[in-house]
């Protein structure tokens, strides 16, 4: 079975979701200590993209996850001014606070199945640990590029309608 192997091969390249795996669901919601989340994905801020098998099918969001990745986005795209020097410190941290409260929404609303979620979980630890980053030193632009990187490998996992196509 071809499935077999490149669940493997996610699963080992999104290790900071194998933590949340072991909570053993298949929704988010049940979640309420998400710093333990951040601190998993916190080695990989600037970690390269996930090594996703070239021949993955992206999987179907549900509407809360279009709809909280869709402000994650916004907030991620408007960070693009703290790389310019345009964006002082309150503003970084109300875009960071913008996506951890998009990042609650999808924990508390997103309904997907296990192998989804799984693949979700490193994604929005990744997420997570770039918006601590963010807090702890807002004038530091590095961790929007984690970002980023984040929501390109969102895009390879999944086919929201919103995201731009994956490179």
């Amino acid at each position: 079975m071809k499935t077999a192997p490149a669940l493997l091969a996610l699963s080992l390249a999104l290790s900071p979701a194998l933590v949340a795996a072991q909570h053993g669901h298949g929704a988010h919601d049940g979640h309420g200590d998400h710093a333990a989340h951040a601190a998993d994905g916190a080695q990989h801020v600037h970690a390269a993209p996930a090594d996703i098998p070239a021949d993955h099918v992206p999987w179907l969001p549900d509407d809360a996850l279009v709809q909280g990745m869709a402000r994650v986005r916004l907030a991620v795209a408007t960070l693009a001014h703290l790389e310019m020097g345009h964006l002082g410190a309150d503003g970084v941290l109300v875009l960071a606070g913008d996506i951890d409260a998009a990042i609650d929404y999808m924990f508390t609303h997103c309904r997907l199945e296990p192998e989804p979620d799984v693949a979700l979980h490193g994604v929005l630890a990744r997420l997570m640990a770039g918006t601590r980053a963010l807090r702890e030193h807002p004038g530091d632009a590095a961790p929007v590029t984690g970002l980023r990187d984040a929501l390109a490998d969102y895009g390879r996992l999944f086919d929201d309608p919103g995201q731009p196509a994956a490179q």
